[in-house]
């Protein structure tokens, strides 16, 4: 398509300035090309689209408060709206793989996972996925591996919340949220530990390698 931005301020590699931008056929041209449509963007600023490496807002379409809970096909389209309107056209949701029951549980994750691959080529923002694997959800391994022959491939990150909630370290004052997601009571929250100095193998790491 061809377009012509006019009186907008331009993020430029001297900074903004206030100018003209056209494009044609897709690509930023210096004349601007015939039929082109006009935008007036006056008073507003032209920007490239914004990457987000990584987000989780999609966690409040999904459950807004504990207790009440949306469809998540219905969640991932209105995260999908409020991303481009706020200038995102890439974006990688922060989907946790965790031992904890509810909002991020393994079952929340595949439930988002499918319905991200479902709509995809429906959303308006390049919609990814980065993976935050709790590492002593060591049970979850096979799915990790199977959901990192995704494509576009997921970014991952391995995590340990757990060291520092469950084990009163430096985000246990969060363990009151925490537990609301799980739809677990504090003292059922603190409970569900798992066995001590655990941590994923070498062998393990070897074979997340694997998918470089």
């Amino acid at each position: 398509m061809n377009w012509h931005i006019q009186g907008g301020r331009i993020l430029t590699d001297r900074g903004l300035e206030t100018a003209d931008l056209s494009i044609a056929g897709g690509i930023l041209a210096e004349i601007q090309a015939a039929h082109a449509s006009i935008i007036d963007a006056d008073g507003l600023l032209v920007l490239p689209g914004i990457v987000d490496i990584h987000g989780d807002g999609f966690e409040r379409q999904i459950m807004p408060r504990p207790g009440v809970r949306f469809d998540t096909a219905l969640a991932l389209k209105d995260t999908d709206r409020q991303l481009v309107a706020n200038g995102v056209t890439t974006a990688f949701h922060g989907v946790t793989v965790s031992w904890e029951p509810g909002l991020r549980s393994l079952e929340a994750a595949k439930q988002l996972i499918g319905a991200l691959c479902d709509l995809r080529d429906t959303l308006s923002c390049d919609t990814r996925v980065h993976l935050r694997w709790e590492t002593f959800a060591l049970d979850q391994m096979a799915q990790v591996i199977q959901w990192l022959s995704l494509w576009p491939r997921p970014t991952i990150a391995l995590n340990d919340h757990t060291t520092g909630s469950v084990l009163n370290g430096t985000i246990a004052r969060k363990i009151g949220q925490m537990a609301e997601r799980s739809g677990l009571s504090r003292e059922q929250y603190m409970t569900k530990r798992l066995p001590k100095n655990v941590c994923i193998s070498a062998v393990s790491v070897q074979r997340l390698r694997n998918f470089h």
